[in-house]
């Protein structure tokens, strides 16, 4: 969910943001729409054989990507993975203390202010239940631990529900060097081990152990990273017609979960889906583009931001008016995130991003650098 750019030399992957930015925009769309009673009973998998046939098509056809939101987050944790990486392979390698230091800051300074905004919303917008709130808006009305939530290693609770992704963010942030050393050793044989990656995943959905699903989720853009150049060359092979069916791919594997809830495989499923994507918006030239678009550049830049501080809005919107059309709250939601996520990054997350920098230069500047033995292939 941070913003680190993805480079290794000169090479930037611009679209990348805008595939992040994409993903946030998920992601709010998601909460919006769980505003719905309905839609909220659905997604939780409850009495769907009587559920309307809007509900139904919105929630179990390839619709429900428009609002997708813990599709998204996977891909957000390969893109970190990803772009995490990448610093550690090139030329010029930052030193693993400068380097927590600086993420350390960089996530934890906007998260405590989100959480201050959520407090204050909750403050002004009373959070009390309703019969006809949904189920979704209804674990909001809990006392949350703020404490808790500011530490991240425990979840997140109900006052500003997103942060649960951060947890594992932070646990891969603090065990990406064991990460970068394996893949380096084993970059040979990355497709074995990417193909390792999905079966973890695989097992701890059915093992009901998220640790290993979760954080074998960040390998996956690991091995991404290390054999980058490698998955450039083989996107440049592929003719127009090849990249469509792909891309298609993709976008069928992240739906599987909805598509196909009976299989028990469906999380690896979506995360196939998520790494098809990543891959087509790092090598195919229109996606490329359209990830470079100024909109979605926007949000990219201001993804973290966005996923910040959005819910505590859609939250405080379906408290206040009980409407339950999700398109009407989406509506209503939409601009006041926005315009929060644009006042939130110039005020916490920018000022944020600038001081770990500083925190990561002094760190850096004081500690002898310790010649890396390992070098990146191709």
């Amino acid at each position: 969910m941070g913003d680190e750019k993805a480079n290794l030399g000169t090479t930037r992957y611009g679209a990348l943001d805008g595939l992040r930015g994409l993903a946030a925009a998920v992601v709010v769309i998601h909460h919006c729409f769980l505003v719905s009673p309905s839609l909220a009973l659905a997604v939780a998998r409850v009495d769907t054989g009587n559920a309307e046939p809007w509900v139904w098509w919105t929630t179990f056809t390839p619709a429900h990507l428009l609002w997708a939101g813990t599709e998204a987050v996977y891909v957000f944790f390969i893109l970190s993975g990803f772009v995490l990486t990448l610093p550690f392979l090139g030329v010029s390698r930052p030193t693993w203390r400068a380097y927590y230091a600086k993420r350390c800051v960089r996530i934890y300074l906007p998260v405590w202010a989100s959480l201050a905004v959520a407090l204050l919303l909750a403050w002004i917008v009373p959070r009390t239940g309703s019969p006809d709130l949904s189920a979704w808006l209804l674990i909001h009305d809990e006392s949350p631990n703020v404490l808790a939530d500011g530490v991240l290693l425990g979840g997140a609770d109900s006052l500003n529900s997103p942060l649960w992704s951060l947890q594992w963010e932070i646990l891969f942030s603090l065990a990406l060097p064991l990460y970068v050393v394996l893949a380096l050793r084993i970059r040979n044989a990355w497709l074995p081990c990417l193909l390792t990656l999905f079966s973890l995943i695989a097992v701890g959905t059915v093992t009901y152990l998220p640790a290993i699903v979760y954080m074998s989720m960040f390998g996956i853009g690991v091995l991404m990273a290390v054999r980058k150049n490698r998955l450039e060359q083989f996107g440049r092979t592929l003719s127009r017609v090849k990249w469509g069916g792909l891309i298609a791919s993709s976008l069928l594997l992240l739906s599987s979960r909805w598509l196909f809830p009976q299989l028990p495989t469906v999380i690896c499923m979506a995360c196939i889906g998520g790494a098809l994507l990543v891959f087509a918006f790092i090598a195919c030239p229109p996606l490329a583009s359209a990830g470079n678009h100024r909109t979605l550049q926007w949000l990219g830049t201001r993804s973290f931001s966005l996923y910040l501080v959005h819910e505590p809005i859609v939250v405080s919107i379906g408290f206040v008016t009980h409407i339950s059309n999700p398109l009407l709250v989406t509506a209503l939601a939409v601009p006041p995130s926005l315009a929060a996520t644009e006042l939130f990054f110039r005020c916490a997350e920018r000022p944020g991003r600038i001081l770990a920098g500083r925190v990561g230069h002094l760190v850096g500047s004081k500690v002898r650098r310790v010649p890396q033995l390992l070098t990146p292939g191709p």
